[in-house]
């Protein structure tokens, strides 16, 4: 799909963009693919009020979601590595982050795993959906949000876990849950922490690139946790 939709583009003629980095190119691709979905999506609207084949519109729908989830893979693939294209990114604080503490970096590693494929009755993010790639793609900007966490003490503030565990699978391991059903199960104490912790991350552009992909859920989860 990625080199039709390349191709209907028409890119690699164009005197001026073939200039460009690579990269960039594929950026404007991904924006161009977006807006033909858009008005693929736009013409089967008109095309079901005209037509009565629910044979015809069913294929038609399940195409043009096909085409709508490339254009958002392509989309995540241009951003990470716009990204990444600002030089690697390195992390202030490592793991683990106090000397005999081993365990944070498995235990970061199996936390982001149940955040993109559940725990095998809630199946994390939904799969095949821009936030499966987004949390999958930053999974190493994710991680040093965390080791920030840990060096940070979480603000000192007393661990919730045994009192929320089972409400913080069941709102965060359940891609059809949002933000806000995350972030209620926050304290009040806990809620001020986090705004800002989340400003403070939002300094560095790799951060303010992700959560505004992403969004926030991930990241209250992972404090949470």
């Amino acid at each position: 799909w990625l080199k039709s939709c390349w191709d209907q583009t028409n890119l690699g003629q164009h005197p001026q963009l073939g200039r460009l980095p690579h990269m960039a190119r594929l950026a404007i691709v991904a924006l161009a693919c977006g807006l033909m979905a858009g008005h693929a999506a736009a013409a089967q609207q008109r095309s079901g009020h005209r037509s009565s084949n629910a044979t015809l519109l069913s294929g038609t729908s399940a195409n043009s979601a096909a085409s709508s989830a490339a254009c958002r893979v392509l989309r995540v693939a241009a951003t990470a590595a716009k990204a990444a294209g600002r030089g690697k990114h390195v992390c202030p604080v490592s793991l683990p982050t106090k000397e005999g503490q081993k365990q944070q970096q498995p235990f970061f590693t199996e936390l982001h795993k149940a955040l993109v494929k559940g725990n095998g009755h809630l199946e994390g993010c939904l799969d095949g959906s821009s936030q499966e790639y987004y949390v999958k793609t930053f999974q190493d900007e994710l991680q040093c949000l965390y080791a920030i966490l840990l060096k940070d003490g979480c603000g000192k503030l007393p661990s919730q876990h045994n009192k929320r565990q089972e409400q913080w699978e069941l709102k965060c391991l359940d891609g059809g849950e949002d933000l806000l059903a995350a972030y209620d199960l926050m304290t009040k104490d806990e809620q001020k922490y986090f705004h800002k912790f989340k400003k403070a991350a939002m300094e560095r552009q790799i951060y303010t690139t992700y959560l505004e992909l992403a969004g926030y859920k991930e990241l209250a989860c992972i404090f949470m946790k």
